[in-house]
């Protein structure tokens, strides 16, 4: 690959990442889905390369951006990760709904995707694991599994974790709105009688002046380094350092070399915002532009995925993944509502729509489904899943060690999935039993 080959393939990624969003911009119910752009666009370049129509070459180079994109998303994840004692012991109820949902999704994932490999024999080996990162991290946690995968000579799951990922969102936004009319007919809701509908522009079309926000800020001046320039430099930095520390340990002890790329960028990003915590350079650092990287590389992983996925591959294991889909994320309603109903003292159904949202399909489902009964923002469900995210930000470590645990059986996987589900289960009614019985 050269570099002009190189920015010819980003031009074929530019224009089809364009089309993709007038599509969604068009037409409508692809809106109400929250399929993202990113998706759409690169399904239109798959469906019109050499595994469908034929009309455009997919470039070579895009099975190869997610797996390498992906750690520099990785070593995002826990820039600006603080953490807050107070908030900490406000919301480990919610903690315990959504982690032993968490806990479900994995011990129970492995086990029934090995029970449907001795059934469809050809399946990738751990395939059962990807439901967990798709489901509760959708397409790019997915992608950053099946590259770790993919390091240790298991293919197929990226088209696996692709189809999951995209399974999960539509049956977030379907269920989830029947749940959300069903709880109000109910009178579960806290702030309104009757679900809300949310104005054109929540799904798509351009923002109004007054509700456009800014991306980021400036911390220097363009005289010194350009701003964009800066803060990618601290995400590939922090990747940096992480890949030589393990390199380091790897001279010691073989098995740091074993471990996929993907914790490189977790690990290096954890130690380099202490280290700039510590020596008060994070002032240097602008979270919200970091974030935004974060997204743009993300999106072209998304991408990329899609219009290099294996249709051959998926519409053999169809079935499976219904299968599959359907189980994992319909045990998932009654777990994450009945827990909610059980440990969250106030506004435990919008806490519930948060975290359903979030277990299925991602952030920005379980936002919309709390906005379908919070229309004016009154709810503390998004703050809480937001410093849930914060205190349970370890978890990301499972996306690179579980694929390594799972070359040698699903006994780890299951295991710890087991313990998480079990463990926070028995903490959340223990010590956070809102409702118990006289």
């Amino acid at each position: 690959m050269t570099v002009s080959s190189l920015c010819n393939d980003m031009l074929i990624l530019a224009v089809f990442m364009l089309a993709g969003f007038f599509i969604r911009e068009i037409f409508k119910p692809v809106q109400k889905l929250f399929l993202p752009s990113s998706l759409i666009g690169g399904l239109l370049l798959l469906l019109l390369g050499h595994q469908a129509m034929g009309i455009i070459a997919v470039p070579e180079s895009f099975h190869e951006l997610p797996g390498v994109l992906i750690d520099i998303v990785m070593a995002s994840l826990v820039f600006g990760v603080n953490f807050n004692r107070e908030k900490i012991s406000s919301y480990l109820d919610y903690s315990c709904v959504t982690m032993t949902s968490y806990g479900m999704q994995m011990c129970l994932g492995v086990g029934l995707g090995w029970i449907l490999s001795k059934i469809w024999t050809g399946l990738p080996q751990g395939w059962g694991v990807m439901g967990v990162f798709s489901f509760h991290g959708g397409h790019g946690t997915a992608a950053a599994t099946a590259s770790a995968f993919q390091k240790l000579g298991v293919d197929g799951n990226m088209a696996v974790g692709m189809v999951l990922s995209t399974f999960g969102l539509i049956f977030a936004m379907v269920v989830g709105m029947a749940m959300v009319n069903y709880g109000i007919r109910k009178g579960w809701g806290t702030y309104v009688k009757e679900p809300k509908k949310q104005p054109s522009y929540f799904y798509g079309g351009t923002l109004p002046q007054e509700k456009r926000a800014a991306s980021g800020h400036t911390v220097t001046t363009a005289i010194s380094i350009n701003h964009l320039a800066l803060q990618i430099s601290w995400l590939l930095a922090a990747l940096f350092l992480g890949r030589t520390i393990f390199h380091f340990l790897g001279t010691f002890i073989p098995f740091f070399t074993k471990l996929p790329g993907v914790l490189h960028g977790v690990f290096g990003g954890a130690i380099l915002w202490k280290i700039l915590k510590m020596t008060k350079l994070d002032r240097y650092v602008d979270i919200k532009t970091v974030k935004m990287l974060s997204g743009f590389f993300l999106e072209i992983v998304v991408f990329t995925a899609m219009a290099t996925l294996n249709l051959e591959f998926v519409s053999t294991y169809i079935v499976p993944v219904l299968i599959y889909t359907v189980t994992i994320c319909g045990l998932t309603v009654p777990l994450i509502f009945y827990l909610s109903y059980r440990f969250c003292k106030d506004e435990w159904f919008e806490k519930a729509c948060m975290a359903f949202g979030a277990a299925t399909g991602n952030t920005s489902t379980g936002l919309a489904l709390v906005r379908a009964i919070d229309p004016d923002s009154q709810s503390g469900a998004g703050d809480t899943h937001g410093v849930y995210s914060t205190i349970m930000s370890w978890k990301d470590i499972y996306v690179g060690l579980t694929p390594v645990w799972l070359m040698n059986g699903i006994a780890l996987t299951f295991g710890v999935g087991f313990v998480m589900m079990i463990g926070f289960a028995v903490t959340g009614f223990v010590f956070f039993n809102r409702r118990k019985r006289r």
